[in-house]
């Protein structure tokens, strides 16, 4: 067997060799390499523990670091009482001169977001990869409202993913825990991947890119959403080019952006009061006014797109 995820077309592999998995022991293990991954409560770890100084070598410290920090916002959630209804933590969208409303984790902003992503995409019956799902508000959407075949959402952070499994109501929906630049998913088994505000935190972007194109099927769509360095872009772009992507739409949403999270403050503020050591690092991680990162997007020093890349099937002229 080398899925447990029976109604999706997307299929899990090993890590490292790409190659099938089987279930032994309440464990998946590659027939080729011999990597096991452990399996409990119905969720998957496809992190594998490797020797500390190649782990840092791989920007280990700072996926750590990564964890740390959405355990800590998701055991607030839970003191405060919130958790069930915190799925987003992002944020959202809001049309010029509308106020966005709403509290994190039922803010309609946040879907407002995805729906701008998805545009006019008509992803009924298709195989959907979220990598960096968080706690899950996307995949809930996608299910409730967009019709897919499946939607998978992939995340590295354990409490995350074990925040989503006990509230999935949808049979189409699975999860696991994964590494966005070592994805454990099959090549060319995805119809659309979808990553929002969440690549600004990989160490090494760049694998995050080849294993997106990896994964996606021929012809396939990247539906991309993030905040970057405005001098980033044209790099970016250059690999995606190299790697067989053709851009589809690039839409610079950075106004609506701080609108929407600056309407929210107050009470994103507050749901998060108690996950960072200080106020200030509330503030930062929010991006609230009068942080460096806020200013550098009034600025135009740093933006966020909503990204549209399409994989060429072979032998297609991307001129066309």
């Amino acid at each position: 067997m080398n899925t447990t995820w029976p109604l999706s077309g997307i299929t899990l592999v090993c890590t490292e060799c790409k190659n099938a998995l089987h279930e032994a022991h309440e464990r998946l293990v590659c027939g080729t390499c011999g990597l096991e991954y452990a399996r409990e409560n119905g969720v998957v770890s496809m992190l594998i523990d490797r020797h500390l100084t190649e782990k840092l070598a791989e920007g280990a410290a700072r996926k750590e670091a990564i964890i740390g920090m959405f355990d800590s916002i998701n055991r607030s959630l839970e003191e405060k009482r919130i958790s069930r209804f915190s799925t987003f933590i992002n944020w959202g969208y809001a049309a010029e001169n509308e106020p966005s409303g709403g509290l994190l984790g039922i803010n309609q902003s946040s879907i407002r977001l995805l729906r701008e992503i998805i545009g006019g995409l008509d992803v009924s019956g298709k195989d959907i990869l979220e990598i960096g799902c968080g706690r899950g508000g996307n995949v809930n959407e996608l299910c409730k409202s967009y019709g897919p075949g499946s939607v998978v959402g992939i995340d590295l952070t354990p409490s995350n993913i074990n925040f989503c499994q006990g509230n999935n109501r949808y049979e189409q929906a699975y999860y696991c825990i994964g590494d966005a630049e070592q994805l454990p998913v099959r090549t060319e088994s995805c119809d659309y991947v979808l990553n929002v505000e969440s690549s600004h935190l990989y160490p090494h972007i760049e694998l995050f890119f080849v294993e997106t194109y990896r994964v996606l099927k021929p012809g396939g769509t990247f539906l991309y959403a993030d905040i970057m360095s405005a001098s980033d872009l044209p790099h970016y772009e250059a690999e995606w080019e190299r790697l067989g992507f053709r851009t589809a739409l690039i839409r610079d949403i950075t106004g609506n952006v701080l609108q929407s999270g600056d309407e929210s403050l107050g009470s994103r503020r507050q749901a998060l009061e108690g996950s960072f050591e200080g106020e200030d690092r509330v503030l930062e991680w929010l991006e609230a006014p009068g942080t460096q990162n806020h200013t550098d997007m009034i600025a135009g020093r740093r933006v966020f797109k909503i990204i549209h890349l399409v994989k060429e099937p072979a032998g297609a002229d991307s001129r066309d």
